[in-house]
């Protein structure tokens, strides 16, 4: 395919992540008025929740001054009130949580279309160079990768979303409806169902919460490649049941965001490779900065595999992310990438990365 095509594609495909930006941006402003207008709310009923449970109190102590139709009324006002500030809060949390979603792919898509940027400005280079050749052909293999990875990485998440929030929020509907049935005909059930309702609430609340961070880590924009990989790291020994040991030496300053993305997705794809296929109990992440070069070491006491074998079987190395990390190295950080392993002795993951 001629360079000139391939840059339209290029060009045509950056303004669709663009488009796609902008409206990403318009509703997380529109999601941003609803969790302000929300917690403006939430803070209105835990007020007037707060004056009638005094009231109620009050009602305890003095409860010979006061009628049974009155005593009826000040205890089916003080159900209504804690039950419209428990559905309050927990569409506020559902709100913010939709927020937060949205920023995580704002940033994706950022560096999407700044990945994007300087794929057309390279092509664009080497026509103008008269090397269109080999140079487009590279071109537009690199961006044939980048474009397939960022449609499987969307089919991934769609799936996900299925299969975990998206059924968690069904559930927690069908048990709503089964609050309000009961409440007209059984109030101590109806109260049962509501904790039950608050505790799987909270439940997804925190799944979605832990999603969003395998999505895109806040504090990756926040507070750069080191914090986020620890806590990540952490978290990640405790679900995969591995012992994690981290070492990270001379990286006390932050990295251009694509370099943070692209190294942290490497590191992500790498470890999760050794929690499905290594069968190892330990795995050792070094990170050393020196010389203006960056070297990263994933090294584990699994089984290992035969490399040669796996690197000639495309679906192998598709099931391992192989080429995906080869990918993000070589071609995004332009830097060196290896693997070593042996039956029955490990897997070394490397790479080698010039500093910007």
């Amino acid at each position: 395919m001629p360079a000139e095509d391939v840059l339209q594609k290029l060009e045509s495909t950056r303004e669709t992540y663009r488009e796609e930006q902008e409206r990403t941006r318009r509703e997380g402003q529109e999601v941003e008025v609803l969790v302000r207008q929300g917690t403006v709310e939430v803070e209105k009923l835990s007020q007037r929740e707060l004056s009638v449970s005094n009231r109620v109190r009050d009602l305890e102590v003095n409860i010979d001054k006061y009628s049974k139709d009155e005593i009826k009324n000040f205890y089916t006002t003080a159900q209504e009130v804690q039950m419209r500030l428990q559905i309050m809060r927990a569409q506020l949390e559902q709100v913010q949580s939709r927020r937060e979603a949205l920023k995580a792919r704002q940033a994706q898509l950022g560096n999407i279309v700044e990945l994007l940027d300087e794929a057309i400005a390279l092509l664009s280079s080497s026509s103008g160079s008269g090397g269109g050749g080999g140079n487009g052909l590279d071109t537009e293999t690199m961006v044939a990768n980048i474009i397939q990875s960022q449609e499987s990485e969307r089919l991934r998440i769609s799936l996900q979303m299925h299969d975990g929030p998206a059924q968690s929020m069904s559930n927690l509907v069908l048990r709503a409806e089964i609050c309000q049935r009961l409440i007209d005909h059984d109030l101590d059930q109806a109260r049962a169902e509501l904790n039950a309702l608050k505790t799987a609430i909270n439940t997804t609340l925190q799944d979605t919460r832990k999603f969003i961070f395998d999505l895109r880590p806040m504090t990756l924009d926040d507070l750069g490649l080191v914090p986020t990989l620890r806590r990540y790291t952490a978290q990640f020994g405790e679900k995969s049941g591995l012992e994690v040991n981290l070492m990270i030496q001379g990286l006390e300053q932050r990295l251009p965001s694509h370099y943070e993305v692209t190294l942290f997705r490497f590191i992500q794809e790498a470890l999760n490779n050794v929690a499905k296929h290594a069968n190892a109990n330990q795995v050792r992440l070094l990170i050393d900065n020196s010389n203006h070069t960056l070297q990263i070491l994933i090294e584990d006491d699994g089984s290992g595999f035969h490399v040669t074998e796996t690197l000639a079987d495309e679906n192998a190395r598709k099931n391992m992310g192989i080429a995906n990390m080869r990918q993000q190295i070589d071609v995004l950080l332009r830097g060196e990438f290896g693997i070593e392993s042996a039956i029955g002795r490990g897997t070394r993951v490397a790479a080698t990365i010039p500093m910007p």
